[in-house]
């Protein structure tokens, strides 16, 4: 009975070993691809920057006022993609090695936390943000709860800092926390009874905002089919009068296209227009426009109403 419970406990040791090893990877080798693989994802001034994928993401996101916050801030939003890439750095060494173990698994569950929050909708094929922040903070609350165990560096040096921290009562607090993060995204994100995705992945929508000068307006992609962006073929405009007017991809005004270079919005393809997922561009009106219907390749034309100029 003895050997039996002995060779459990260390197979429970070397089964928690091997998802805190699998988490850190993960971790480790998103900061690597950056750091090293492809350099060009933490230059803020290149297209390939991570602030890149915050432009597609921002739209289906419960925090999108705060992504678009840091993505007008330049500065900000390289000292974001830093802070996070080294973060993922020391959390996933921490918890390969078994380094400062709990509190590797505390920045672990940090970084789900804010995957999830950013990205969680995200996966136009499977549910695969989703998938990774539920089961990566699954994981790091799991390592969380157990510690170091056996074979780890902590063990060898005969540390484990935060221990007196995971009493029963956290314990409980954290695996009931840990279900309702992963069913309560599922649920918010896409639904449960009926499944129906927050933000629609099936076809490109467009809103229009109000733009900061006269006769213009912002352009706003707030959900797609897929992060490469709609393509315009014509904008017709409606004006007070009731008159229309129709301007081609060629003859649209595009005034500026916000979060650049990130965005890579607002400039002609092949005679369109390219409008990518989660851009904002700001575009010349007609004298008079009220509203407009946006032509678009292989996607439902989009009615679009423009705010009323202020009053003098």
């Amino acid at each position: 009975m003895d050997q039996t419970d002995d060779r459990f406990a260390d197979v429970k040791q070397l089964a928690l070993r091997a998802s805190a090893i699998s988490m850190g990877f993960v971790f480790l080798s998103a900061a690597w691809r950056r750091f090293y693989n492809v350099p060009a994802k933490l230059d803020i001034d290149s297209a390939k920057d991570v602030a890149n994928k915050l432009v597609a993401a921002a739209p289906g996101s419960p925090i999108e006022g705060l992504v678009h916050f840091v993505l007008a801030r330049p500065g900000l939003a390289e000292f974001a993609t830093y802070a996070m890439t080294i973060g993922e750095a020391l959390a996933g060494l921490g918890l390969i090695f078994g380094f400062l173990t709990r509190l590797s698994a505390v920045g672990a569950a940090l970084l789900n936390i804010a995957l999830m929050l950013i990205f969680g909708w995200q996966g136009f094929e499977c549910l695969d943000e989703w998938t990774m922040a539920a089961l990566g903070f699954a994981i790091s609350v799991s390592v969380m709860l157990y510690g170091p165990g056996l074979y780890s560096l902590d063990n060898v040096v005969g540390i484990d800092p935060l221990r007196g921290v995971f009493t029963k009562g956290v314990a409980i607090a954290l695996t009931v926390a840990s279900v309702i993060f992963t069913v309560g995204f599922y649920d918010y994100y896409f639904g449960i009874a009926h499944l129906e995705r927050r933000t629609g992945v099936e076809a490109y929508r467009i809103v229009a905002e109000p733009a900061p000068q006269p006769d213009a307006a912002i352009l706003y992609v707030n959900a797609g089919a897929s992060t490469n962006g709609a393509y315009v073929r014509s904008i017709t405009f409606k004006l007070d009068s009731g008159e229309t007017v129709t301007q081609s991809a060629e003859e649209i005004g595009v005034l500026k296209s916000y979060y650049e270079p990130w965005s890579r919005s607002g400039v002609l393809t092949d005679g369109v227009l390219r409008l990518r997922l989660g851009s904002k561009t700001e575009i010349r009106l007609p004298k008079g426009a009220a509203s407009a219907t946006i032509d678009l390749i292989d996607n439902a034309d989009q009615d679009v109403v423009f705010a009323a100029p202020a009053a003098d």
